[in-house]
């Protein structure tokens, strides 16, 4: 299991969160991946990556082992769930930057992933279930 907060904090805990810095960021995860795949039936990456060029570098680098999951959510249900406060602080004007607020970072929504799961309207255990059917 790879966490984008946690690979952030420790390995690139350089970067900031421009739009050059977030493609760098999710290519050097998707690098780890790659280099992975020979030891792991499989490898789940739970990480934003808003932009359409960086998921075609994942399709092409990693082939039929890469599976995109869409993770549906409002703008609305970001916030409400939003535990550290950065949507409020982006929408207030307080922070740069913020994946689908700020208009430099915009969230490109993926045109073919896998399989879209949308949390406005299932709840964690059907998400789950969805997951999980498609997997096996």
């Amino acid at each position: 299991l790879l966490d984008g907060d946690k690979i952030r904090s420790t390995i690139h805990n350089d970067f900031d969160f421009s739009p050059e810095n977030i493609k760098k960021n999710s290519r050097a995860i998707i690098d780890l991946c790659k280099e992975k795949t020979s030891l792991h039936d499989y490898i789940i990456v739970s990480v934003i990556a808003p932009f359409e060029n960086t998921r075609e570098y994942a399709r092409k680098l990693l082939g039929d082992n890469y599976i995109e999951i869409f993770v549906k959510a409002s703008l609305k249900e970001l916030v409400r769930r939003d535990t550290k406060g950065l949507y409020k602080k982006a929408l207030n004007g307080e922070l740069e930057n913020m994946i689908g607020v700020d208009p430099n970072t915009p969230y490109q929504i993926p045109e073919n992933p896998n399989l879209i799961i949308d949390t406005d309207i299932q709840n964690e255990a059907q998400s789950f279930k969805k997951i999980l059917d498609f997997v096996v």
